[in-house]
Formats: C-alpha cells, structure tokens, sequence
C-alpha cells in the first residue's frame, strides 16, 4: 500500500501473451482469478500466496505459474516486492499451439533436490532473460521476447502440465467453479449489506456446509474475505481519487468508522489517511527497476 506501481500489460507480438512489470509493497490482493494464464516472476522481496489449499512464499528468482481461471490471493509484506507478470491468453495461442487450452499448468517454487528442479530453474533462467528484455524496451529485443515466452510456455507444459480430454474434470476444478462464482458475487455486490446466508444460497448451500467449504478452500472466514475485498477497493479509492475517507468508507460499505479504520490498518499495517499521504508522496519519483540479477 505504501508503494504501487504497475506498467500496463503490453503484447508479445500476436501471439496473446503480454508482460509487465510491477512492485508491491505492503499490498493484500483478495483471492481472484484471470481468464489468461499468469507467471509471475519474483525479482525482489517476497511474497505470501494463498492458492489450492496451499499456503506459499514466493521469494527472489522464484516462479509461480496460476493457470486460467484458477483462484488465488497475494499479500507482500512492508518490504517492497518487484515482479514480472506474464499473461497467457490460451484460446488466442492455441491457433499456433492446438489443444493448448487441455493443458492444466502447475507450476510452484520447487527446491533445489527436487526431481524437476532442473528444468524449474531453466524456466526461472528465461523468466529472467525475458525480464533484462523488457527493461531494455528495445524493438529490436521483441523478436527475442517473443522466443524466450514461447520457450517458457513449451517447458511448463512439457514438464508440468497434465493433459485432459474435453469435458474431463481436473483435480478441483469443480471447486474452483464455485469459489469463482463466489468471489463474482461478492465483488458485485461488496457494497450492499451482503450477509453470509444470501451468498450460501447464491450457490445452493446450507449455512452450515458454506462456512465450511469456504474457510477450507480459501483458509479464511467469509467474513474475513469480504472484509479484505472492500478494505481492496477502498485502498484503491484512496489511491485514485480525491473522495474524503468518510466518502471512501460509506462507498465500499462500511457504516462504522472506527471498525474500518481497524480492519484498514490491520490488513495494510497503516491508517487510511496514512496510506493516502505515503501513496501521494511516492507517486512524485518513478519507481526504476534496475538490471535483475541471474538466478542461481
């Protein structure tokens, strides 16, 4: 929250893959999920990951790979986190790679005596060359940009895919579907007073069975989640507007300021009118991210 700062997306060629460049710092994404693949590729600090029932830390040369549609959080603590964010659109590369969208991708931070760390830390190795690429921004570079990703893409599915038939369940994809539809919920109506019964029901569950299902496959309370969603977009008010934060706080749906202003500094480690003051003040220099060093 303190410091934020992201490129825009921009495209590799045709091919449906874009990349950029961001860095985080004390910054709490709830869970969401992209329709595209997306890599990220930890160039400085370390990050919390909270995806498939596995709690992650992402830390510097290290890879991560969310296949499309699958849901996860990101929480990056006071110390600032640069990464490189690769988006892979699969039905738009599958007219030059067919049955791309069959391939479920699962790639996580894997250490140095496991089987595959070889090929993990190859991949890692041309995350890296991909990011020297953008920094330089160089047209004559895009050739090799588009090369590297692609080189990328055919290890992760060479060495950590499955392939499944049309129409064939994978793993916890039938979960996944009803996180999402979830998620869709709450972030169209965070707003309201959305209680946790009405979202049970919006998915055909008892009260019970929800709280249940909810706290084992995100590790929070629902409650927890909706709170994080709108303390989310109430940082971003800050950030990007001029509303006061009474303005803010009634926006995103809370009545009681002193129980906003907790939750806010709880989940950011500052106060609202903190943040905006830091935000304003680091948004005067540009945040340059300087040449990544090889990993391994």
């Amino acid at each position: 929250m303190a410091k934020a700062y992201h490129e825009a997306l921009h495209p590799l060629g045709n091919l449906g893959i874009q990349v950029s460049m961001a860095a985080l710092e004390n910054t709490h994404i709830p869970a969401h999920w992209h329709e595209a693949m997306e890599i990220l590729f930890c160039l400085n600090g370390s990050v919390r990951i909270h995806i498939e029932h596995e709690h992650l830390t992402l830390q510097r040369n290290q890879l991560i790979v969310f296949d499309s549609k699958e849901v996860h959080s990101i929480h990056s603590d006071s110390k600032l986190y640069m990464f490189l964010c690769i988006h892979v659109d699969k039905k738009q590369l599958s007219v030059y790679c067919p049955d791309l969208e069959l391939y479920h991708i699962k790639c996580r931070p894997i250490p140095l005596n496991d089987p595959k760390s070889t090929q993990y830390i190859h991949i890692c190795q041309l995350a890296h060359d991909l990011t020297r690429m953008n920094v330089e921004n160089a047209s004559t570079s895009a050739m090799r940009s588009d090369g590297t990703a692609l080189l990328m893409l055919a290890d992760l599915i060479r060495y950590f895919s499955v392939y499944s038939l049309p129409g064939v369940t994978i793993g916890t994809s039938q979960s996944n579907d009803t996180l999402r539809e979830i998620i869709s919920y709450v972030n169209e109506h965070y707003t309201e007073k959305l209680s946790l019964e009405e979202v049970a029901d919006q998915v055909g569950f008892s009260r019970e069975y929800f709280c249940r299902f909810f706290k084992k496959h995100m590790g929070i309370t629902f409650l927890r989640y909706l709170n994080e969603v709108r303390i989310s977009h109430a940082g971003r008010l800050l950030m990007n507007t001029d509303m006061s934060i009474s303005e803010v706080m009634n926006k995103i749906g809370f009545t009681n300021q002193t129980i906003f202003n907790r939750l806010f500094k709880e989940i950011y480690g500052l106060t609202p009118r903190q943040a905006r003051n830091n935000y304003a003040e680091n948004t005067l220099s540009l945040i340059h991210i300087s040449e990544p060093t090889r990993p391994y």
